[in-house]
């Protein structure tokens, strides 16, 4: 089944939020790795699109940013339209 061309550019915009929002915890990417448990070359390789993320490490990681992962998509999703500066 071939890919939709808008879902590369949709992921980017998904990982740029989940980047962002991980600077406005004021957290390094070790950081972040730790609160998931996870390697910190993990969290690298999602932030540079090298590997995405399956849903529910999408929801693992903002939950471990505090931010709600329902919430973030639909800015995410608003911003196709328009509305994310």
């Amino acid at each position: 089944m071939p890919v939709s061309p808008a879902l590369p550019e949709l992921h980017a915009r998904i990982v740029a939020a989940l980047t962002q929002a991980r600077h406005d915890a004021k957290l390094r990417q070790v950081d972040l790795a730790k609160r998931l448990g996870w390697q910190q070359a993990y969290v690298s390789r999602y932030e540079t699109g090298e590997r995405m993320l399956a849903v529910d490490e999408y929801v693992a990681v903002t939950r471990a940013l505090g931010v709600d992962p329902v919430a973030l998509l639909a800015q995410v999703l608003d911003g196709e339209d328009g509305g994310m500066d």
